[in-house]
């Protein structure tokens, strides 16, 4: 993935306007955006975040919003209550894991420019249908997932592709469709990505 940053106006903005925000978006070719202005579709809102957090300003020095070692540190972290929500139904724990990378890069405090909530980014609705309090709690919104992901892969007749691209789409996009997945581009890059690194995960664990 390549990062595109664009901070010109962002500096400005830290420096004359302490309540502007900053916001990271993703577009159709994978390119990730950094700037202070709001972007229209199809660019997709990642995060927001407020300047002058300790976040915010590793984002202005290192043009980047990756860290390796908080990504490896939250894997770790929260691997555990992937591996519990897996057993208790039934789904492959690198299932969960991928759709997790996919949906947040195990960032608890991820929110969509939609609403989507958390590690596995539950919307408000959906998340009080799976008994979920508060998604940015990493054991309850992956608890959550877990169990939509498994009502998914019932209703879908364990189909992993499809389950996936409704847990995007949303599971009567998938079925408007005709049981396959949706002529939308958002979600069929969505399902390769999720497909791509289930692979990764299972070839790793096989080895």
């Amino acid at each position: 993935m390549r990062f595109l940053c664009l901070f010109m106006l962002s500096i400005m903005c830290y420096c004359t306007a302490a309540q502007a925000q900053i916001f990271k978006y993703l577009d159709a070719q994978g390119n990730l955006y950094i700037t202070d202005k709001k972007m229209p579709s199809p660019y997709r809102l990642l995060e927001t975040y407020q300047p002058w957090s300790p976040y915010t300003a590793k984002i202005a020095k290192s043009n980047s919003t990756y860290n390796p070692q908080v990504y490896k540190n939250n894997v770790q972290t929260y691997l555990p209550h992937i591996h519990q929500a897996a057993k208790k139904h039934n789904i492959d724990p690198q299932l969960l894991h991928a759709i997790v990378d996919t949906e947040s890069a195990f960032n608890p405090q991820a929110k969509s420019k939609a609403g989507a909530i958390g590690l596995m980014q539950l919307m408000p609705k959906t998340a009080e249908k799976l008994g979920v309090k508060n998604s940015y709690d990493p054991k309850q919104n992956i608890a959550g997932g877990a169990l939509y992901v498994r009502q998914l892969l019932d209703m879908f007749k364990q189909d992993v592709r499809l389950s996936v691209a409704a847990y995007n789409a949303g599971e009567n996009a998938v079925i408007r469709a005709g049981r396959a997945i949706p002529n939308y581009p958002e979600t069929k890059r969505y399902v390769q990505k999720v497909m791509k690194r289930y692979l990764e995960l299972q070839k790793a664990d096989a080895t």
